[in-house]
C-alpha cells in the first residue's frame, strides 16, 4: 500500500526525503474525537506500511489529553519492537508543557522542526 492510499480522518502523511511525515488535522485531541479511532489510524499507518520510523508534526495541535498520551506511548512501544523510532515534532508551547507535566518531554524523542526530527532518523 503507498502512502497515497492511506486515508484518516485526523492524519495527512508526506514523505520526507524517505521518512513518512505524519501531522494532526484537528487542533484539540481530546474526548471531542474518537480517541481510538485516531490509535487505530497511527497502528495502522505504521503496521500496513512496516514502518520503522515516523515524525509525527504536533503543528497546529492546541490541547491532547491523557488517552491521547497514551496512543502515543503505544505508538513509541510498537516502533520500538521492531528497532524503529519515533520522533515527535513542532509542539505547540501548551503541548510541550503538557509532555512535561506527564514526564514525557524525556521520553519521546522531541525537536523543533521537520527536518531536524527527520535528521534525527537519518
Amino acid at each position: 500500500m503507498s502512502l497515497g492510499e492511506f486515508h484518516s480522518l485526523y492524519l495527512q502523511v508526506a514523505d520526507v526525503d524517505g521518512t513518512v511525515v505524519a501531522r494532526f488535522t484537528v487542533p484539540r485531541l481530546s474526548e471531542e474525537l474518537n480517541v481510538e479511532q485516531l490509535g487505530h489510524d497511527l497502528f495502522s499507518l505504521v503496521d500496513q506500511h512496516d514502518l520503522s520510523a515516523l515524525v509525527l508534526s504536533m503543528n497546529g495541535v492546541e490541547y491532547m489529553n491523557s488517552s491521547v498520551l497514551g496512543k502515543l506511548i503505544t505508538l513509541h512501544r510498537r516502533l520500538h519492537r521492531k528497532s524503529g523510532r519515533l520522533v515527535i515534532c513542532e509542539p505547540s508551547e501548551t503541548v510541550r508543557d503538557i509532555l512535561k507535566t506527564s514526564r514525557l518531554l524525556d521520553y519521546f524523542r522531541v525537536t523543533d522542526s521537520v527536518p531536524a526530527a527527520v535528521a534525527v532518523l537519518n
